[in-house]
């Protein structure tokens, strides 16, 4: 069995940040994207003091969330294939192995 740790730590750590963004939390966003979001809020705010729609803010904000669900479940699908194609080359390497030595 070919030694995949390393795959299933990087799909793990992607689900847990897709599960965190699906819950809206911003600490599984990236840094750049946090710091959008957080400059974002800062002008919705305002918006909400001097009496006017955030609606703009609000729907930028949902993008960059949106994004990063894009950018997690694309991470997770990666990993995931290059994890399946780690496996298969083991498995090809060890049908290899065992048919050269039966001749």
């Amino acid at each position: 069995m070919p030694n995949t740790r390393q795959f299933d730590r990087m799909i793990q750590t992607a689900s847990r940040k897709l599960q965190g963004v699906r819950n809206s939390e911003i600490s599984a966003l990236s840094a750049s994207e946090q710091a959008r979001v957080f400059a974002l809020v800062g002008r919705g705010a305002a918006k909400v003091v001097r009496s006017k729609s955030p609606s703009k803010t609000d729907r930028a904000i949902d993008r960059i969330f949106e994004g990063a669900v894009v950018r997690y479940t694309a991470e997770i699908r990666a990993a995931e294939q290059a994890k399946a194609q780690v496996v298969a080359d083991a498995a090809a390497a060890k049908v290899a192995k065992r048919s050269a030595g039966w001749w």
